[in-house]
């Protein structure tokens, strides 16, 4: 039954953030509604069947899978430098967090790094899932990371838009 709950509510959240227009709302509004439904809930602690994750990652896999085309490296042909610049600075800044994260936040390393890494929620999870038992405060790391990228990009975008023209 707890299942069920989990993935009605996760449905109705994803579905109400994609309908308000919150990007990466049906994701976003997913993991919101059920972490209140077990807020407010008396929810058994409850894991998700393996062939369900399974599952589950399978299709992500696809679709970040499926968002490769062969046309992207012409695309990144002229600006390779900067995407690899900016993706050195992107990474020694999560290595810089994940060492705050294990001394101060008492985590392992592993689960540090994952907490602080860039990249996409789904994929992070994925690995957290099957490398931490620290998955929960992964999940608070990232989510933190996630809302504060969603509410601070239209900002950042017009002060970068005002510095750079």
């Amino acid at each position: 039954m707890t299942l069920v709950i989990i993935l009605c509510a996760a449905a109705l959240g994803g579905i109400l953030f994609h309908l308000c227009g919150i990007p990466g709302g049906m994701i976003v509004g997913a993991i919101a509604s059920v972490m209140l439904v077990k807020c407010l809930g008396e929810l058994p602690p409850m894991a998700f069947p393996r062939p369900l994750q399974g599952v589950v990652y399978i299709l992500l896999g696809a679709m970040v899978g499926n968002m490769f085309d062969p046309a992207m490296f012409a695309a990144v042909r002229e600006t390779w430098p900067a995407l690899l610049a900016s993706t050195v600075l992107v990474l020694a800044a999560g290595v810089g967090a994940a060492v705050i994260a294990v001394l101060w936040g008492k985590l392992d390393p592993a689960s540090a790094y994952l907490a602080t890494s860039p990249g996409g929620l789904n994929v992070v999870m994925g690995l957290a899932a099957d490398m931490s038992p620290a998955a929960p405060v992964i999940l608070a790391y990232q989510m933190v990371r996630l809302y504060a990228i969603i509410f601070t990009v239209p900002l950042a975008a017009k002060m970068l838009h005002s510095l750079l023209h």
